[in-house]
């Protein structure tokens, strides 16, 4: 969507600590303080541009977006145009703002397509309406009779079509959230000819207001295609491209956070948090609320906008790969960028996972509560262990890591996302580019940086050694000098400590192994990562692809799946202006699969006969009369006939007709959202953005002193800057929609007036208002319309966003017990050695890895658009208890690192596919195929967590509190069970081993699994509760509270101390 393409039009993936670092090393220290005053003063201005998130990109597509509605409204300043359109003139320019020419080409026809079919229908509908309703008045009225304007059965026809049509088209907007804009089209379309409908006495009344009222759409269309696609166009490939930059530049700024981070553990106490102080207590004394390390946070803030890129990546990408372009780069290569950047993603988001891993081993040795002498002591030990281990890293870890932030800046050369730096000129006026200077250093976009990039990697892999010795020495292992060269010959001694120590002590320090070998394998992962995308970046300009540009078609393939995925639920993300985004988190519109959405009928088999198919096929009806698409179109046509009864009655329909109360029907086609529901919140925005529409209207017209020029050029200017709302923050799409077209319908109705004439404007019935008064009556019509829509979200019973959320998350468990059954098998099938040829589509690997990257890019959607919502829930005013916002929270925290870890182990587990082992001798090999037999008849991962996992999704989607004394699998606790099996397998012997590595990085993420899932469980607890069948006896010989009632089902260590 535009939205995605203006947040995406400059990014700034650093960290804002970082930024700032940056620049207070770069200022001066001799400033006076009038130069500072100035620096100061001229930085407000720019600082309040950057919050706004303003750049030249987005106030070029906020002027594009007003350009349709101007457009409409000056030429209906043609007589010709005048006389076509007649009162129906200010309607164009509301249809060419729905138009939303802002989006991306390839969307845009799309939907703009579908538009006009619904259009076409609608009209072919109208004068099948208009007809019916006809014979109706013909067939209650004498001939002799004269003639009447209202008929009570011409009026009954056309609300019982218009109940009809609404709630089918509604229904359809449910089950098809992609149909969005076309639905409301039609459902405009209906409205404004259903109530007029009752005011024709002939079928040429009819048959000229529909082809009007179908000119006036296909008009607003007309212009709206033309400024999509001739002015500013934007295409779903420059979407794309935009979001791959600001991807590269993000996984650019995640590497210098952790580079900053890790380089804060060679000082800091990684287990402790700093502290700062809140509120003043009874005491006056302020309390100390903990706050997490700049380091860590700045790797958390850059790591959600990964995640988030990730996603609308994810969603923008069919678009892209479907789009008729003239380019460089065809649809195949941007699946493989996608594939790249991913390959990227995964280590480097489970490298930011160490700073949740030091806080679970706080957590595991009580380091986070008030310690003993004891455990201090310890951790202090501990602690001053990391600082040397990092302290002796820090070379490795930041060469390593400057070289890969330069590996994706020679990717964003290569491939021509950024503009090569200017090269500065000499003192003397000459090039600076010296040759000498220059020396053999390699730059990113030079021919040989590939070499370069992979023979860094390899010394960093060569260089762990160090690392590993220095570990050894401080546990008090000495290492032969040639030991990392013959592993399986060389001496080692332990000490009489190590060989005395206890299991926990071991546990501990292998543990300590486990983390340090996990940010090794991470980061030589990320290396390999990075590499392949300079390959592949180095591939297209060998093969001339990116020399000059070409035509660039789909194929029949790709066609036919945009065809076929038309009628099918797509995934969309929060601000999809598409799917019409509201102020809800929940719209995040994701296809779950048969699975999620099918049931088994209890009461039924299959039918085994004609008979009983044709029984099956009569079923259908009533099933989706009790579906929730039904639900949902019953409560708009309810909605919508609650204003429209005022139009068909005989005492009201001139009251009807004269305060335009169909825009009040127009407001609850345009708000009622199927995927969400409704707060008092979200209801005040509305009517706020609709109260400042009616005040932009006033300025528009009485600035330029209701001159035709001047109101058109302010109306352009106002317009622009409503729709900042829908662009850049689009859980606000409806406010800021129903501001623009407000503000427009009272200009452009004035305009009107003045065009035509005061008689011609009243001759369909309504009367002529200045727009003073205008104004409030369209302000009260379009609260009264929001007004409607915001109690039938509540009656019969209440859909409210909070509802919607619950349902969101159980999807998010849902996706979750997928995913990990997904990696299950695939950990499964490379231990097995069952993946088969990668490179053939039909593999069981290819078709295990398609199904892993669909999931996971799906879940990151839904987080992130559950994430957005609990942003909001603060600014909501609560009716009843207050909603469990902390509970939430947990959930989804808990949900994202349990889909992290896995994600995790499915990566590491790609380890086991290769055993040959590059430099290494047959010892290696041997020791590889060993583990690998041994971790086969060992069950790394489980089945538990997925049914687990979905019985908690079922839990929070219906409401129903959980099973008693359920409890979470074990841990795996594979290092035991492997040392059971053979004692020598994870020795110190091996501790080089890329395999040890691999497995390393796969004990600590199943560990965390576990221990997500324990939190996960209790905190679902809370909000679902669970079903108690314990027995209490109620003793009346004892008033005491502590004897008053015991449990038959009493834990053992109670009964043993009353015992």
């Amino acid at each position: 969507m535009a939205s995605r393409v203006n947040s995406n039009q400059s990014p700034d993936p650093m960290p804002s600590s970082a930024s700032k670092a940056s620049g207070s090393s770069e200022e001066g220290q001799g400033q006076n303080a009038k130069s500072a005053d100035v620096a100061k003063s001229t930085s407000k201005p720019r600082e309040l541009w950057n919050k706004l998130g303003l750049d030249l990109g987005t106030v070029l597509i906020m002027m594009k977006a007003a350009i349709p509605p101007t457009i409409a409204l000056s030429i209906y300043q043609a007589n010709s145009v005048a006389d076509t359109y007649s009162t129906l003139g200010y309607l164009v320019a509301i249809i060419s703002i729905l138009g939303f020419c802002i989006m991306p080409r390839a969307k845009f026809i799309q939907t703009m397509l579908f538009n006009v079919i619904s259009t076409c229908i609608g009209a072919a509908v109208a004068l099948l309406m208009i007809w019916s309703a006809l014979q109706a008045r013909k067939h209650t009225t004498a001939a002799s009779a004269p003639p009447v304007r209202y008929n009570s059965s011409q009026s009954v026809v056309c609300a019982i079509w218009l109940f009809f049509q609404i709630y089918l088209v509604n229904s359809i907007r449910a089950k098809f959230p992609q149909f969005a804009f076309p639905t409301i089209i039609y459902a405009i379309f209906v409205n404004v000819a259903a109530t007029y409908g009752p005011q024709f006495t002939e079928m040429s009344q009819g048959i000229a207001f529909a082809k009007r009222l179908l000119e006036a759409f296909l008009t607003g269309f007309g212009i709206s295609t033309g400024v999509s696609l001739f002015i500013i166009p934007m295409t779903s490939r420059t979407v794309v491209f935009k979001e791959i930059t600001g991807y590269l530049g993000a996984l650019r700024g995640a590497l210098q956070a952790h580079k900053a981070y890790i380089q804060s553990l060679e000082t800091t106490d990684m287990f402790g948090r700093a502290y700062e102080s809140t509120e003043k207590d009874t005491k006056g004394k302020k309390s100390a609320k903990p706050k997490g390390r700049p380091e860590a946070e700045a790797v958390k803030k850059i790591m959600a906008v990964i995640t988030e890129l990730h996603g609308k990546l994810h969603g923008d990408l069919p678009f892209a790969k479907r789009e008729i372009a003239f380019g460089k780069l065809g649809p195949d290569d941007l699946a493989e960028i996608a594939k790249l950047l991913r390959g990227i993603m995964i280590p480097i988001l489970g490298l930011s996972s160490i700073i949740d891993i030091f806080g679970r081993f706080a957590e595991i040795n009580n380091w986070n509560t008030e310690p003993d002498s004891e455990s201090e002591e310890l951790r202090k030990k501990v602690v001053h262990e990391w600082n040397e281990i990092m302290t002796a890293v820090h070379e490795p870890f930041s060469k390593i890591i400057e070289v890969m932030d330069q590996g994706l800046e020679h990717i964003l050369l290569t491939l021509q996302f950024v503009k090569p730096p200017k090269k500065k000129a000499s003192s003397s006026g000459g090039q600076s580019d010296d040759v000498e200077a220059k020396g053999d250093a390699v730059r990113p976009g030079d021919k040989g940086f590939a070499d370069y990039l992979e023979k860094q990697s390899e010394e960093f892999y060569q260089g762990k050694e160090m690392a590993l010795r220095l570990w050894c020495e401080r546990k008090g292992i000495k290492l032969a000098p040639d030991f990392f060269q013959h592993p399986a010959t060389a001496s080692y001694d332990e000490s009489i400590e190590v060989k005395q120590e206890p299991p926990r002590a071991h546990q501990r320090n292998q543990r300590q192994l486990y983390l340090l070998l996990f940010m090794e394998f991470l980061l030589y992962s990320i290396s390999r990562a990075v590499l392949d995308f300079v390959r592949f970046a180095d591939k297209q300009v060998a093969k001339g692809k990116l020399s000059k540009s070409r035509l660039i078609v789909p194929g029949n393939r790709r066609l036919k799946k945009w065809i076929a995925s038309t009628f099918k639920v797509e995934d969309a993300t929060h601000d999809d202006s598409a799917t019409i985004a509201d102020i809800d988190g929940s719209n995040t519109i994701i296809a779950l699969g048969s699975a999620y959405q099918s049931r088994k009928d209890p009461e039924h088999l299959p039918p085994q006969n004609a008979w009983q198919r044709v029984g099956d096929f009569i079923r259908v009806l009533p099933r989706f009369l009790r579906s929730p698409e039904s639900a949902f179109g019953f409560r708009v046509a309810c909605a919508t006939m609650s204003i429209a009864i005022v139009a068909y009655l005989r005492d009201t329909a001139k009251f009807f007709v004269e305060q335009r109360l169909v825009w009040a029907m127009i407001m609850v086609a345009i708000s009622m959202n199927p995927t969400a529901g409704q707060s008092a919140f979200s209801f005040l925005l509305r009517i706020v953005g609709t109260t400042i529409a009616m005040i932009l209207a006033f300025l528009v017209w009485y600035i330029p002193d209701g001159k035709t020029a001047g109101v058109l050029v302010f109306l352009w200017v106002f317009v622009t800057i409503g729709f900042y709302v829908p662009l850049k923050q689009p859980r606000f799409l409806i406010v800021g929609l129903i501001s623009v077209v407000t503000s427009t319908l009272i200009v452009g109705y004035e305009l009107e007036v003045r065009k035509i004439g005061k008689a011609a404007a009243s001759s369909n019935g309504q009367p002529f208002y200045p727009i003073y008064l205008l104004a409030p009556y369209r302000l009260a019509t379009v609260v009264g319309g929001l007004a409607v829509a915001f109690i039938w979200t509540f009656f019969p019973f209440p859909i409210s966003e909070h509802s919607a959320l619950r349902q969101t998350l159980g999807a998010a468990l849902y996706l979750s017990a997928n995913f990990y059954s997904i990696v299950h098998e695939t950990v499964r099938a490379r231990i097995r050695g069952d993946e088969g040829d990668m490179e053939l589509k039909t593999s069981p690997g290819r078709k295990l890895e398609k199904a892993r990257n669909k999931v996971y890019a799906k879940q990151m959607l839904l987080l992130d658009g559950l994430r957005t919502y609990s942003a909001f829930v603060k600014w909501e005013v609560p009716i009843g208890g207050r909603f469990p916002k902390e509970q939430y929270d947990t959930i989804i925290q808990c949900v994202l690192n349990i889909v992290n870890y896995m994600s995790l182990v499915g990566y590491a587990s790609h380890t086991f596919t290769d055993p040959v082992v590059s430099g290494g001798d047959e010892s290696q090999t041997e020791w590889f195929n060993d583990f690998r037999r041994l971790m086969t008849s060992v069950n790394i991962t489980s089945h538990e967590i997925t049914s687990m996992l979905s019985l908690l999704s079922a839990s929070i989607t219906s409401g129903q509190p959980l099973p008693p004394y359920l409890t979470t699998p074990q841990p795996y606790q594979l290092s035991r069970k492997l040392e059971a099996l053979d004692h020598d397998i994870l020795s110190v012997r091996h501790i080089a081993e890329p395999g040890y590595a691999a497995f390393a990085v796969m004990q600590i993420s199943t560990r965390c699994i576990i221990g997500d899932l324990e939190k996960l469980l209790l905190a679902v607890k809370n909000l679902v509760g669970e079903l108690d069948f314990s027995f209490h006896i109620i003793s009346t010989q004892d008033s005491s509270e502590s004897s008053s009632k015991e449990t038959l089902l009493m834990p053992s260590t109670q009964r043993s101390k009353q015992d």
